[in-house]
């Protein structure tokens, strides 16, 4: 078992990762390493990669499946936030964001959010032969009356499953 990162474990995460692994008796391995740079010659492959919580920081979201992709033997779990316009969200959609309102101090925080569908095509361009939806955001159809009102799409948590 492998645990990677580099944004989060150079900035506020690396202690409650040793504290909970310490606390669990866990041998996970941890490497200080960026999705972006992930080589299967370096780190290997592995039947269940997580990704949880990572692709709405990407800055080159496609490329980075690329990497995920080479180091997955079987099943990857995508967990991300997930754009939801009132309409159009059928529709293979990733608007990019220089980052938050408070781009300045945290210019990763969040750079691309995908449609359901927009996930599903960019992981099977990649080489995920069954892609599968197994949760949607909730309250999606309030977010969606909300996008209506505001003109502004909103998001969610959504979670798919890719087999390669």
């Amino acid at each position: 078992m492998l645990a990677v990162d580099s944004y989060a474990w150079d900035r506020f995460g690396m202690g409650e990762f040793e504290a909970a692994r310490e606390r669990l008796g866990s041998k996970v391995e941890h490497r200080r390493a960026d999705v972006h740079e992930l080589d299967p010659a370096e780190v290997g492959q592995f039947d269940l990669v997580l990704m949880l919580g990572v692709f709405y920081h990407l800055r080159n979201p496609l490329a980075a499946l690329e990497r995920v992709a080479r180091v997955t033997r079987r099943l990857l779990v995508c967990e991300t936030h997930v754009l939801l316009p009132f309409v159009h969200e059928r529709y293979p959609l990733v608007p990019f964001f220089p980052g938050d309102e408070h781009a300045r101090e945290a210019p990763y925080e969040m750079c691309a959010m995908p449609t359901v569908a927009a996930l599903t095509q960019m992981l099977q361009s990649v080489g995920f032969r069954e892609v599968r939806t197994v949760y949607t955001p909730s309250f999606r159809h309030w977010k969606k009356l909300v996008a209506l009102v505001t003109n502004r799409p909103q998001s969610g948590r959504g979670i798919v499953h890719a087999r390669v």
